[in-house]
């Protein structure tokens, strides 16, 4: 409303007064989103065409540490009375709670293969390592392994804030967030905080999810373990302040009663 149009009301005398008191009370009730606030991606603008990003994040496979958990399947092939081959899966799948654990040596213990060492190896350094080690026990074993518990955890203005069990090891801070059910509208969107763990340190980079250069940043695609806070707007923490609320609430029907009586002195 501009000064000019509040004036005039003022001018109208005491139901003037009131109105516009009423007026400013809702205005600062009802908080509007600048739609520059919740758009992802924001220097992509309307019908360029294709645009292409420069420089873009190179995924790094994870590699594995103590505690993962690790899924591995072997399959090798045996011959039956018939000489047929026949594959069989000699070790099994295994699931995140009964899976292979890796001790606090890096080291998983496999039936009949015995101990492996595949801390610090990437899924696919282990597969191999594993292999070679099959082979003096099994006829051209196949392996593969793969991260079971590879979870991260986001918390913060999310539709679902929690543990997040992701499906791949290539994965990336959008896909976090998506699986949370995206970030609220009262969410800061140029303030994601990301705390990761490397050996005894602790690691924390802010992401803005509103600029592409969020593809650029080393930390775009996640390791498993990290953890991704959502920071609130200021309005989102007034109106959950029960206290701000209630003091509002109060303020609002002081005024209109105020205005209501207004009205009727100056009908009388």
């Amino acid at each position: 409303m501009k000064f000019s149009r509040m004036y005039n009301i003022v001018r109208r005398g005491p139901v003037g007064l009131g109105l516009l008191l009423i007026f400013v009370v809702f205005s600062l009730m009802t908080s509007c989103i600048s739609v520059k606030k919740v758009v992802y991606f924001q220097d992509i603008k309307d019908s360029t065409g294709v645009v292409n990003i420069e420089h873009p994040a190179k995924f790094i496979d994870p590699t594995i540490e103590s505690n993962d958990n690790l899924a591995i399947t072997l399959q090798t092939v045996i011959q039956n009375n018939t000489n047929t081959p026949i594959t069989t899966n000699s070790v099994g799948t295994f699931n995140e709670l009964n899976g292979y654990l890796v001790d606090k040596n890096g080291y998983v213990e496999i039936p009949l293969i015995g101990f492996v060492k595949v801390g610090g190896l990437t899924t696919a350094e282990a597969r191999e390592v594993i292999k070679q080690k099959a082979k003096d026990i099994y006829n051209n074993p196949v392996v593969n392994v793969r991260i079971a518990n590879f979870e991260i955890t986001i918390l913060g203005d999310v539709g679902k804030p929690g543990k997040i069990i992701l499906p791949s090891e290539k994965a990336s801070i959008i896909d976090a967030i998506a699986l949370s059910g995206d970030l609220n509208l009262t969410a800061k969107r140029d303030n994601i905080l990301l705390i990761r763990s490397e050996g005894d340190e602790k690691k924390c980079v802010r992401l803005d999810m509103r600029s592409t250069q969020i593809f650029q940043s080393p930390y775009f695609y996640l390791k498993q373990r990290d953890l991704i806070y959502v920071v609130p707007s200021k309005n989102k923490i007034q109106n959950s302040d029960n206290t701000f609320v209630r003091n509002l609430g109060i303020l609002s029907s002081i005024i209109s009663i105020f205005s209501i009586a207004l009205v009727f002195r100056t009908v009388k």
